[in-house]
């Protein structure tokens, strides 16, 4: 006899199979297919997203009557789509548009909770407009200089104090702006750039910096409103939020404290990397038309 190196256990399994069914076939069984994610379910679930891309998969997975493991899978694999954070964005009007594509032109200056299923951030950005917010908080605000040498002290401004062109002058630029030619600079050449703060662009405040012989960006050669062609707002600001709050303060002075350690640890390299892609976003902004590119 031949030895089919099989077990007992399977050789009575599949006697008793035979004298039960009259056949040595698997038996069909109860339980639901090892997968639902059946063309018809695709499609399915394709349509709904296509209706509203910000769908939650808790909420379509009971509306559909499937797993939210089947609905991620279908999302993920099926239909190649992944979950993007809406973008937010400086609010733009038409002027501001122009204005801000007619400086980039110059050549003196060409230098989880809300998330949209998509292909990639570019599609989930046309898709859905960007949430548009205004840059600073009301609780504490801060004055950072930064530049290819290093950076300036990190200054709060007193709070409850206006911070006008008078104040403006006799703190920041008296202390932290001025210094910095003959300490970060070494007396060699620097080019000041500032936003639109009503402090900024005073006229008093720019000819206090004209006084000094200070070279500057003056406030109509360059838009308001474009932290995206700021190295602080688009780089810099961000990594130090991160870093200073990755945890909860209980105060504002644990907060401020934070904020310094943060600015005294930063990498150099970051700093250098944000200013060099300067060049790059001018020339984005102006492809765009004024418009947002990111």
């Amino acid at each position: 006899m031949k030895n089919l190196n099989i077990t007992k256990r399977f050789v009575y399994r599949t006697i008793k199979r035979y004298n039960e069914d009259s056949s040595v076939d698997d038996r069909s069984r109860s339980s639901r297919p090892r997968s639902v994610r059946t063309p018809a379910v695709i499609k399915a679930v394709k349509a709904r997203i296509q209706r509203n891309p910000k769908r939650k998969q808790k909420l379509l997975a009971l509306q559909m009557g499937l797993s939210k493991t089947t609905v991620k899978r279908v999302l993920n694999e099926d239909l190649g789509l992944r979950a993007y954070r809406r973008k937010t964005g400086h609010r733009l009007y038409a002027r501001l548009m122009d204005l801000r594509l007619k400086r980039c032109r110059e050549e003196s200056y060409n230098k989880q909770n809300d998330k949209v299923y998509a292909h990639s951030s570019e599609e989930a950005s046309n898709r859905i407009p960007r949430v548009q917010r205004g840059h600073f908080p009301s609780s504490l605000m801060v004055w950072l200089g930064v530049s290819y040498w290093g950076l300036t002290e990190v200054y709060f401004c007193e709070k409850g104090v206006k911070t006008n062109a008078v104040v403006y002058q006799n703190t920041v630029l008296t202390n932290l702006v001025e210094p910095v030619s003959h300490t970060m600079f070494n007396n060699r050449h620097w080019v000041f750039q500032q936003d639109s703060a009503p402090a900024h662009r005073a006229k008093s405040t720019q000819d206090w910096l004209a006084a000094r012989e200070i070279d500057f960006i003056r406030h109509e050669d360059w838009p308001s409103s474009s932290p995206d062609l700021n190295p602080l707002d688009y780089k810099i600001w961000q990594h130090l939020e991160e870093k200073a709050c990755s945890k909860p303060h209980p105060n504002l002075e644990s907060l401020k404290t934070s904020l310094i350690k943060a600015a005294a640890d930063i990498d150099m390299d970051l700093v250098r990397a944000a200013i060099d892609d300067w060049p790059r976003r001018l020339k984005a902004c102006i492809k765009n038309h004024g418009g947002h590119f990111e």
